[in-house]
């Protein structure tokens, strides 16, 4: 069902400003309810910092 949701929201989102914002909240959710990806959660603070450089990045001041 996540992956779904994720697939959505990278169609639905790749010309929206919050587009990639929202595909990390999902990856993370993703990462926190599959067990087998648990060795993986050391990553979420390193995909959040990437989320925050990705919405600097799309900002028009830049």
């Amino acid at each position: 069902m996540l992956l779904i949701g994720l697939l959505a929201i990278l169609i639905w989102g790749q010309d929206k400003e919050y587009g990639m914002w929202s595909l990390g909240f999902l990856l993370a959710a993703w990462v926190m309810l599959e067990p087998r990806l648990r060795p993986a959660l050391i990553l979420l603070p390193v995909a959040g910092m990437t989320g925050v450089a990705a919405l600097i990045w799309q900002q028009p001041w830049l």
